[in-house]
């Protein structure tokens, strides 16, 4: 019987273990892809902050870009769907 207990009590400290072990690495996971979050947001905020002065600055250069993009996609569009 007292084998049995000490079995009991190894297994339920290495289930603590693990799970403290899942509880820690579950809040780094989560405070990287907040952090990851984050940094991919700064970055579409510049991207977008400089394209928006892109077309300010080159309205034309920016239209016929616009359709080139839309030209080349409904091209392609259309190959595959045929």
């Amino acid at each position: 019987m007292v084998d049995a207990n000490a079995d009991i009590a190894a297994a339920r400290e290495g289930i603590e273990q693990v799970g403290a072990t899942g509880r820690r690495l579950l809040n780094e996971g989560t405070r990287t892809a907040r952090e990851f979050g984050e940094k991919s947001m700064d970055y579409a905020g510049e991207l977008t902050n400089g394209l928006a002065d892109f077309v300010r600055k080159q309205p034309l250069i920016a239209v016929a870009g616009a359709f080139m993009v839309g030209y080349l996609a409904a091209r392609l569009l259309r190959n595959v769907s045929a």
